[in-house]
């Protein structure tokens, strides 16, 4: 079984990864490595990456122009024949967002696993993580603070989100992609846990959905990986964001948080949907595109 994961970064990716990686263990399949093939494996080992299975997992960036695999921040290099690289591996990671070169690869891998987070939570993540000491070191910058990179890139943050997720829902039909949910695993996490089994056309008993959730416990994997592993909660952005930061999240993400069923003020329950409301997506990118407007006009 070959399985693509993606997922918007900062979206609970490397939470998924370790699910996904248990559930392999636990069916009993050894998943074929490409990057343990490659001879910087072995010198990659030796870097001072963000955790420490970071350089045996096969990360794969798409663009219009290429396919490349990488190490983390630190190295990369061009994948020449797609296929070949795919016989290689049968866990691939991907940040990327769709392109024109998405589609072949996403027919090309029989397994699609696409996480979401609610993205005001993912902002403020992933301004802890650009501003953390292992990201200065590779991509230093001038803002250190992660409260200040959140209010100088707020928008773009949100904007990020917004397409990385819409495409990827608009496909998920057509290309049999499973959405996965970060707060289905944190809320529920056998309930997620059961969708995603089925999705992937395996099984494991009730003592092993019960070893798989206490071994992905956040505390667990935190403790293990300190550098990469924050908080593992959801809703704190109705805490943290200041009033005109929910009502910009609003402007620029309004329509999808709604179309995901998330929380649109502060102080409600944590919710999402799991089954989207309509398959509409042109819709959809309308409602968005009006809701942006303001954005454009200034």
């Amino acid at each position: 079984m070959k399985i693509l994961q993606g997922g918007a970064p900062k979206c609970g990716n490397f939470w998924l990864y370790q699910i996904i990686r248990h559930i392999l263990s636990q069916t009993g399949q050894n998943p074929e490595s490409f990057i343990r093939r490659q001879p910087i494996y072995e010198l990659a080992k030796t870097w001072d990456l963000n955790y420490p299975s970071q350089a045996s997992i096969d990360v794969l960036d798409i663009t219009d122009l290429q396919y490349s695999y990488r190490i983390s921040s630190i190295f990369r290099m061009p994948v020449e024949d797609i296929r070949a690289y795919i016989n290689q591996t049968d866990h691939i990671w991907t940040h990327s967002p769709i392109c024109k070169r998405s589609p072949e690869l996403l027919d090309l891998v029989g397994k699609k696993v696409y996480i979401i987070r609610d993205p005001r939570d993912r902002a403020i993540s992933a301004a802890r993580y650009y501003t953390s000491p292992y990201m200065l070191k590779y991509y230093p910058q001038e803002e250190r603070d992660p409260k200040r990179y959140l209010e100088k890139h707020f928008e773009q943050l949100l904007l990020e989100w917004v397409w990385h997720v819409y495409d990827h829902l608009r496909l998920s039909r057509h290309h049999n992609i499973h959405i996965a949910f970060y707060e289905g695993f944190l809320l529920d996490f056998q309930q997620e846990l059961a969708r995603l089994l089925a999705y992937l056309e395996t099984d494991l008993g009730e003592t092993q959905r019960e070893e798989l959730q206490e071994a992905m416990r956040f505390d667990t994997l935190r403790a293990k990986n300190p550098k990469h592993l924050r908080k593992g909660k959801s809703g704190y952005w109705m805490n943290q964001l200041t009033e005109e930061q929910v009502a910009k999240a609003d402007m620029i993400a309004g329509p999808l948080i709604r179309f995901l069923h998330y929380p649109t003020a502060k102080n409600q329950p944590m919710t999402y949907a799991a089954a989207p409301p309509h398959q509409d997506f042109e819709q959809l990118k309308q409602e968005i595109i009006a809701s942006q407007q303001p954005l454009y006009q200034r």
